[in-house]
C-alpha cells in the first residue's frame, strides 16, 4: 500500500513539474512575442516603411519564401501592394527602384551580406560570394582580361562549336529521321546540355559529351551543386551534422563534379609541363590570372574554386535566359516573324553567325533577348547588401546601419515609372535607347557586376539567332495551355510558371519548353 502511495505521489509531482515547465515555456514564449510585437510597432527603425506584419516579426517568414521558390512572384505582389520599399524582415527592407538599386550596387560601401556564405567554394570567397570589397577588387583585377569581349572573341571557336553548332548536329540528325521533317524537342535539356557542354569546355579544359550523348550526367551534377550552396545560404544549419545527412545525395554529386575538377587542372597542368600549347579558355585564364597592381596569382585553392564558380554560374543562368527567349518569341509570333526576318535578310543560310555579327546586324534579336531578360531575369530574386555607416536615405525612409537591404530584380522588371506597360513583351524599347538599358539590372550593376555578362550574351545571342535562321518554329498541335491566345489577367500571354532558386527556372519544363523544328523553307 505505501509503494502505491509513494509512486502515485511521484507521478502527481511529476505531472505538476510537467505542468510547470509547458507553462514556463509558454511565458517566456508569449513575452518574446510580445516583445518582438512592441519592438516591431513602436521601437523599429523600420516600423514607418510598409509591409507584411509577420515580417516585421521574424525573418523566417523570408526563408520560407526563399525555399518554396516563389520569391520571385511574391515580391512583385509585394512591389505592386507597397511599392518601391516595404519590410522583409525584423533589419531588412526590399527595394524595386531602379534608382535606389543602382545606388546600393554603386560602390563597396554596400557590402554583400552573410547570406552569401553559402555560395563560398571550398570555404572560401569567390567572385559571387565575395564579402570582402579587397577580395572582390582583387578577383576582377585578376580575371577582367579574361572576360572582356577581346579574350571571349578568341574562346568563340568553342562557344560555337559546343553550343549552335552541337544543336545543330543534334536536331539535324533526329530531322533526317523524320518522315515528316518536323520533330518535336525539349528545348529546356537542349539548352541546358549545350550551354553546359560550352562551359565545360572552356572552365575544365575537355571534349564534353553531353548534348552529343544526350547525358544528363554533367548536368545533375551541377544541378546538385546549385542546390547545396542555395541550402547552405537560406538555412545554414544544414552544413554541420546531423542535419548535413538530409543533403547527403546532392552533396556526393557535387563531390564528384568536384573530382572531375582536380583531374582537369592537373591534366592541364601536365599538358603544359610536357610543352603543350596554351590554349585560349577559361581554364588557362585561372592559370595565368595575376592581379596587375600587386602581381599576386590565384593560388591552387582559388584556382580550383573559379573552375567550379564559372560552372555552376555559367551554366543554369545561360540555359534559363535561352529557355526564357525562346518562350517570349513562341507567345509572340508577329515579333518572332520580325527576328526571323532581320536574320534571314542579313545572312546566308550556310553562315555561321558570331558574336559579332550579332552586335553589328542584329539589333531586334538583341533587343528580344533584353526585354526577355528583363520581363523574366534570370536572377529573379532578391540579393542582400548591408547598409554602411552611417546609413542610406532611400524613398523618403532612412534605412540605419547594418540594416540588409534587398534589391529586387523582380519588382525592378515591372517598376511602374520606369517601363511603360511593364508586364508588355515589347523589345522595341531597347532599340536605340540607352535609358531602358540602363535600367536593364539583369546582370546586376555597378562595382559587382557579373564578370561573365559579356560570356553570356556570346552564348545566348548566337545559338538564339541561328537557330531562327536556320529552323522554322512552331509549337506542337496539343500544346494548348499556353500559347499567344492563352492571356492572363493583364490580357497578356500567359508565361509558364517559374521556380527561383539560383536562377529564374521553368517548374515544368517537360510540359512547357516543348517545341516543334522543321528545317526553314
Amino acid at each position: 500500500m505505501f509503494l502505491f502511495q509513494l509512486n502515485a505521489l511521484e507521478s502527481i509531482l511529476v505531472y505538476f513539474n510537467w505542468s510547470i515547465t509547458v507553462r514556463l515555456v509558454a511565458i517566456i514564449a508569449g513575452g518574446y512575442a510580445s516583445y518582438r510585437t512592441a519592438h516591431a510597432l513602436f521601437f523599429s527603425p523600420l516600423r514607418h516603411i510598409p509591409g507584411s506584419f509577420l515580417a516585421r516579426l521574424t525573418p523566417l517568414r523570408s526563408q520560407l519564401i526563399n525555399i518554396s521558390g516563389r520569391v520571385g512572384q511574391m515580391t512583385k505582389k509585394e512591389y505592386s501592394m507597397y511599392g518601391d520599399i516595404y519590410v522583409m524582415g525584423p533589419n531588412a527592407v526590399v527595394i524595386s527602384n531602379p534608382v535606389d538599386i543602382k545606388a546600393v550596387l554603386a560602390s563597396h560601401a554596400f557590402v554583400k551580406s552573410d547570406f552569401y556564405m553559402g555560395f563560398d567554394t571550398f570555404g572560401i570567397e569567390n567572385t559571387v560570394s565575395a564579402r570582402n570589397p579587397k577580395v572582390a577588387s582583387m578577383r576582377k583585377r585578376q580575371l577582367g582580361p579574361y572576360f572582356n569581349p577581346a579574350y571571349i572573341s578568341r574562346m568563340e571557336h568553342d562557344i560555337l562549336r559546343y553550343g549552335i553548332l552541337g544543336l545543330k548536329s543534334k536536331w539535324d540528325s533526329e530531322l533526317a529521321q523524320s518522315s515528316s521533317g518536323r520533330i518535336e524537342i525539349d528545348y529546356s535539356r537542349d539548352f541546358t546540355l549545350a550551354t553546359l557542354d560550352s562551359i565545360s569546355a572552356l572552365a575544365f579544359g575537355i571534349e564534353p559529351r553531353g548534348l552529343k550523348d544526350n547525358d544528363a550526367t554533367a548536368a545533375d551534377r551541377v544541378e546538385a551543386a546549385l542546390t547545396i550552396h542555395g541550402i547552405h545560404a537560406m538555412m545554414p544549419l544544414f552544413k554541420f551534422f546531423p542535419f548535413s545527412l538530409a543533403t547527403w545525395h546532392w552533396e556526393s554529386q557535387y563531390r564528384k563534379l568536384i573530382h572531375h575538377c582536380n583531374e582537369s587542372i592537373a591534366a592541364r597542368r601536365k599538358h603544359l609541363a610536357e610543352g603543350g600549347k596554351k590554349p585560349a579558355d577559361l581554364l588557362q585564364a585561372f592559370l595565368d590570372a595575376q592581379d596587375p597592381e600587386s602581381k599576386t596569382p590565384m593560388d591552387e585553392r582559388q584556382i580550383h574554386a573559379s573552375s567550379i564558380e564559372v560552372m555552376l554560374a555559367g551554366t543554369g543562368t545561360t540555359s534559363n535566359a535561352l529557355q526564357w527567349a525562346t518562350h517570349l518569341l513562341m507567345l509572340h509570333p508577329e515579333l518572332r516573324a520580325r527576328a526571323v526576318d532581320e536574320v534571314r535578310s542579313n545572312f546566308a543560310a550556310d553562315h555561321v553567325i558570331t558574336y559579332v555579327d550579332v552586335k553589328k546586324s542584329l539589333p531586334f534579336v538583341e533587343a528580344c533577348i533584353y526585354e526577355a531578360l528583363r520581363l523574366c531575369p534570370v536572377p529573379g530574386g532578391i540579393v542582400p547588401r548591408v547598409t554602411p555607416p552611417g546609413g542610406i536615405t532611400l524613398q523618403g525612409h532612412f534605412i540605419p546601419e547594418g540594416t540588409e537591404v534587398w534589391a529586387s530584380y523582380s519588382g525592378s522588371s515591372i517598376h511602374k515609372s520606369t517601363w511603360d506597360e511593364p508586364l508588355k513583351y515589347d523589345p522595341t524599347r531597347f532599340l536605340d535607347n540607352d535609358k531602358s538599358r540602363s535600367n536593364f539590372l539583369t546582370f546586376s550593376s555597378g562595382v559587382r557586376i557579373c564578370s561573365g555578362r559579356h560570356l553570356a550574351w556570346a552564348e545566348v545571342s548566337t545559338i538564339l539567332a541561328n537557330m531562327l535562321k536556320d529552323y522554322d518554329l512552331s509549337l506542337p498541335d496539343d500544346y494548348t495551355h499556353l500559347g499567344p491566345s492563352v492571356l492572363d489577367d493583364s490580357g497578356y500571354p500567359k508565361l509558364m510558371e517559374s521556380v527561383i532558386y539560383a536562377a529564374s527556372t521553368p517548374a515544368h519544363p517537360q510540359r512547357d519548353c516543348r517545341l516543334v523544328l522543321a528545317r526553314r523553307m
